[in-house]
């Protein structure tokens, strides 16, 4: 059986998404695409110009690309990124 036969549209993940982005963002960590350090978010260095950058403190690769516009903010999250988030009991 081919994954298409169980696939649901993107509005299925939102609410996912919505959980893990309503976290502490200075606690998640990420592990770079490059050097495969793992570091906390608030240990990167940020780069203002444009848009906002975020690099590794490691190896200085490009970890999230953030560009706000007239109505809507862009963003590109690259390497592995690890939310915590609180389990309702």
């Amino acid at each position: 059986m081919s994954t298409a036969d169980h696939h649901l549209d993107g509005n299925a993940f939102a609410a996912i998404l919505g959980e893990i982005l309503a976290c502490e963002p200075t606690t998640a960590e990420r592990i770079c695409q490059s050097c495969r350090a793992r570091h906390r978010t608030g240990e990167h260095l940020a780069y203002g110009g444009a848009g906002l950058v975020l690099r590794c403190p490691s190896c200085g690769d490009v970890a999230m690309r953030v560009v706000q516009l007239p109505g809507a903010q862009v963003v590109e999250f690259r390497g592995t990124w690890v939310f915590e988030t609180a389990v309702a009991p």
